[in-house]
């Protein structure tokens, strides 16, 4: 099944990303666990992959210091990146990183920054994020990394 041809990458709302948070991020829990205090700042913005106008991967990027580059003021995090199951393989996420990422230079932000998954690693390593410091866990989420790339 091939979708390419449809897939569109667009800006959207901060409430348009919860069905998918919720679903592939924290299911079973409340959709509040789905909502983060920085969706609604100037300067977070939230992006989207649709195929046919429906949104099957998004990501969040807000402004944020890194622990681990406190002197980098210019520094995004990115949260809530998630995929539909039905629609992975189709490189969704890879082209949602490149799209923020040409976003966040054009900003000037010099490095984006998250806590990743610790089953995403390997996804995030293949757009040329890199880890950084120990394993650490989240509750009710699991293990994570702190991941990072200089853009």
């Amino acid at each position: 099944m091939s979708f390419q041809q449809n897939i569109t990458l667009q800006h959207i709302t901060a409430e348009e990303t919860l069905p998918l948070r919720s679903i592939v991020l924290r299911p079973g829990q409340p959709i509040e666990n789905c909502r983060y205090k920085e969706d609604s700042l100037a300067t977070t913005f939230h992006l989207g992959a649709l195929i046919d106008g429906k949104i099957v991967c998004n990501g969040t990027f807000m402004k944020d210091i890194c622990p681990y580059f406190t002197a980098e003021e210019s520094a995004y995090r990115l949260r809530g990146m998630a995929t539909n199951p039905d629609f992975r393989g189709l490189q969704l996420g890879s082209r949602l990183l490149k799209e923020a990422e040409d976003i966040l230079r054009s900003r000037g932000c010099k490095l984006l920054w998250f806590n990743a998954r610790e089953s995403a690693l390997v996804f995030y390593e293949k757009s040329g994020f890199v880890t950084i410091g120990d394993l650490f866990d989240i509750a009710l989420i699991g293990p994570h990394k702190v991941m990072y790339k200089w853009l």
